[in-house]
Protein backbone atom coordinates (compact mmCIF):
# COMPACT_ATOMS: atom_id res chain seq x y z
CA UNK A 1 0.00 0.00 0.00
CA UNK A 2 1.31 3.83 -1.26
CA UNK A 3 1.52 5.83 1.78
CA UNK A 4 2.06 8.70 0.16
CA UNK A 5 -1.33 9.83 -0.48
CA UNK A 6 -1.84 10.47 2.72
CA UNK A 7 1.58 11.71 3.94
CA UNK A 8 0.58 14.39 0.98
CA UNK A 9 -1.84 16.76 3.22
CA UNK A 10 0.38 16.50 6.11
CA UNK A 11 3.49 17.23 4.28
CA UNK A 12 1.43 20.50 2.30
CA UNK A 13 0.29 21.76 5.79
CA UNK A 14 3.90 21.97 6.93
CA UNK A 15 5.38 22.85 4.24
CA UNK A 16 2.64 26.21 4.39
CA UNK A 17 2.91 26.75 8.24
CA UNK A 18 6.73 27.21 7.20
CA UNK A 19 6.28 29.81 4.51
CA UNK A 20 3.64 31.31 6.57
CA UNK A 21 5.86 31.85 9.74
CA UNK A 22 8.92 33.06 7.51
CA UNK A 23 7.29 35.73 5.51
CA UNK A 24 5.28 36.59 8.80
CA UNK A 25 8.57 37.09 10.74
CA UNK A 26 10.41 39.00 8.46
CA UNK A 27 11.74 42.20 9.75
CA UNK A 28 11.91 45.19 7.68
CA UNK A 29 14.72 46.85 6.77
CA UNK A 30 16.01 48.55 9.95
CA UNK A 31 18.92 51.39 8.62
CA UNK A 32 20.85 52.90 11.92
CA UNK A 33 19.36 56.56 12.82
CA UNK A 34 21.31 58.22 15.15
CA UNK A 35 22.46 62.40 15.46
CA UNK A 36 21.90 65.32 17.72
CA UNK A 37 19.93 67.05 19.53
CA UNK A 38 20.15 71.19 18.72
CA UNK A 39 18.64 74.10 20.60
CA UNK A 40 19.35 77.54 19.03
CA UNK A 41 21.98 75.58 16.45
CA UNK A 42 23.93 73.93 20.29
CA UNK A 43 23.50 70.55 21.56
CA UNK A 44 20.77 69.87 24.22
CA UNK A 45 22.44 69.03 27.55
CA UNK A 46 20.61 66.52 29.74
CA UNK A 47 21.91 65.47 33.52
CA UNK A 48 20.22 64.58 36.44
CA UNK A 49 16.97 66.74 36.29
CA UNK A 50 16.86 67.88 32.22
CA UNK A 51 15.59 65.11 30.38
CA UNK A 52 14.76 64.89 27.05
CA UNK A 53 13.29 62.52 24.85
CA UNK A 54 12.83 61.85 21.25
CA UNK A 55 9.92 60.27 19.37
CA UNK A 56 9.21 58.98 15.74
CA UNK A 57 5.94 58.90 14.49
CA UNK A 58 5.02 57.16 11.21
CA UNK A 59 3.80 59.95 8.74
CA UNK A 60 1.18 57.92 6.88
CA UNK A 61 0.21 61.53 4.94
CA UNK A 62 3.37 60.61 3.38
CA UNK A 63 3.25 56.93 2.78
CA UNK A 64 4.57 55.22 5.99
CA UNK A 65 2.70 52.25 7.47
CA UNK A 66 4.64 51.23 10.09
CA UNK A 67 2.24 50.73 13.01
CA UNK A 68 4.60 51.60 16.16
CA UNK A 69 6.53 54.90 17.83
CA UNK A 70 10.36 54.54 17.84
CA UNK A 71 11.44 56.32 20.97
CA UNK A 72 15.18 57.39 22.07
CA UNK A 73 16.52 59.36 24.79
CA UNK A 74 18.91 62.10 24.59
CA UNK A 75 22.77 62.17 25.93
CA UNK A 76 24.42 64.44 28.21
CA UNK A 77 25.72 65.68 24.72
CA UNK A 78 22.84 65.18 22.70
CA UNK A 79 23.59 62.25 20.81
CA UNK A 80 20.25 60.11 20.52
CA UNK A 81 19.80 56.27 19.03
CA UNK A 82 16.78 54.84 17.53
CA UNK A 83 15.96 51.36 18.01
CA UNK A 84 12.85 49.29 16.71
CA UNK A 85 11.88 46.63 19.22
CA UNK A 86 14.78 45.42 20.66
CA UNK A 87 17.11 46.40 17.53
CA UNK A 88 19.37 49.20 16.40
CA UNK A 89 17.49 51.60 13.49
CA UNK A 90 14.17 51.73 12.45
CA UNK A 91 11.77 51.06 9.60
CA UNK A 92 12.16 53.33 6.20
CA UNK A 93 9.63 56.07 6.15
CA UNK A 94 8.58 59.73 6.46
CA UNK A 95 8.50 60.55 10.52
CA UNK A 96 7.05 63.63 12.65
CA UNK A 97 9.08 63.55 14.94
CA UNK A 98 8.57 65.41 18.89
CA UNK A 99 10.57 66.33 21.59
CA UNK A 100 10.22 66.74 25.14
CA UNK A 101 12.95 68.70 26.84
CA UNK A 102 11.75 69.39 30.48
CA UNK A 103 13.31 69.88 33.77
CA UNK A 104 11.58 69.97 37.61
CA UNK A 105 9.41 73.50 38.38
CA UNK A 106 10.94 72.81 41.68
CA UNK A 107 14.71 71.69 41.74
CA UNK A 108 14.47 70.29 45.02
CA UNK A 109 11.33 67.77 43.87
CA UNK A 110 12.49 65.76 40.57
CA UNK A 111 8.85 64.56 40.87
CA UNK A 112 7.34 68.03 40.50
CA UNK A 113 5.32 68.99 37.65
CA UNK A 114 8.07 69.01 34.51
CA UNK A 115 8.46 72.56 32.67
CA UNK A 116 9.24 72.58 29.20
CA UNK A 117 12.60 74.03 28.13
CA UNK A 118 11.54 74.68 24.75
CA UNK A 119 8.67 75.57 22.50
CA UNK A 120 5.57 73.51 23.33
CA UNK A 121 4.73 73.22 19.36
CA UNK A 122 7.74 70.44 19.18
CA UNK A 123 5.72 68.08 21.86
CA UNK A 124 3.11 67.13 19.25
CA UNK A 125 3.16 65.45 16.47
CA UNK A 126 0.27 67.48 14.27
CA UNK A 127 2.34 70.61 15.52
CA UNK A 128 6.05 70.07 15.05
CA UNK A 129 7.76 71.45 12.42
CA UNK A 130 10.31 68.32 12.25
CA UNK A 131 9.75 65.75 9.70
CA UNK A 132 12.69 63.49 8.50
CA UNK A 133 13.07 60.45 5.71
CA UNK A 134 14.71 57.88 7.01
CA UNK A 135 16.37 55.65 4.27
CA UNK A 136 19.75 53.45 3.84
CA UNK A 137 22.97 55.03 3.68
CA UNK A 138 21.63 58.18 4.49
CA UNK A 139 24.34 60.43 5.94
CA UNK A 140 24.64 61.34 9.67
CA UNK A 141 23.22 64.99 9.44
CA UNK A 142 20.37 64.09 7.86
CA UNK A 143 19.31 62.95 11.59
CA UNK A 144 20.45 66.30 13.07
CA UNK A 145 17.32 67.86 14.95
CA UNK A 146 16.99 71.91 15.13
CA UNK A 147 14.62 72.98 18.23
CA UNK A 148 14.11 76.57 19.45
CA UNK A 149 12.62 77.63 22.78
Amino acid sequence: MNSFPLKFPYLLSMFLVFILLFVGCSTPNLPPVSGQLLLDDKPISTDKTKTAIINFHPDSSKGNTAKSIAVASVSETGQYTLNFSGKPGIPEGWYKVTVNYSEPTNPKDPYSTPKQLISGKYSSKDSTPLSVEVKANAPPSNYELKVTK
